[in-house]
C-alpha cells in the first residue's frame, strides 16, 4: 500500500551512488550503469580514483543477474597504459565495445 501511496504521489527518492571503496581485487567485476569489466589486471589507486568518479563500482553481490553488457579483456590495460590526460578519450573509445554477455 506504501509503494502505491509513493507512486501516486510522487515521493520517490532516488539512491544515492554506492561509495566508492576499496582498489578491487584481480579477478573481481567492476560495473558501470549497464557495462561490466573484469579487473585482469592490478589497478593503480590513481586510476581507480578517476573510474569511481567517471561511475565505475565494484558489484557488491557474489552472483550478479543483472543484465549487462561486458567489455572485452583487454579494455582495462588500455586504460593502464595511457596517460592521465587521455583517459577520457580512451574510455570514450573503449565504452561502444561492450558486448552481449554470453549466457
Amino acid at each position: 500500500m506504501k509503494d502505491l501511496l509513493r507512486t501516486v504521489f510522487s515521493i520517490r527518492q532516488q539512491r544515492r551512488a554506492p561509495p566508492a571503496g576499496p582498489v578491487p581485487p584481480v579477478g573481481a567485476f567492476i560495473i558501470r550503469k549497464d557495462v561490466k569489466m573484469a579487473v585482469n589486471q592490478p589497478i593503480p589507486r590513481d586510476l581507480w580514483n578517476w573510474m569511481v568518479l567517471s561511475g565505475w563500482r565494484t558489484i557488491p553481490v557474489k552472483k550478479d543477474r543483472r543484465k549487462s553488457m561486458e567489455l572485452p579483456a583487454g579494455a582495462l590495460l588500455e586504460l593502464i597504459s595511457a596517460h592521465p590526460t587521455e583517459r577520457d578519450i580512451v574510455h570514450a573509445r573503449i565504452l561502444p565495445q561492450a558486448r552481449e554477455q554470453r549466457a
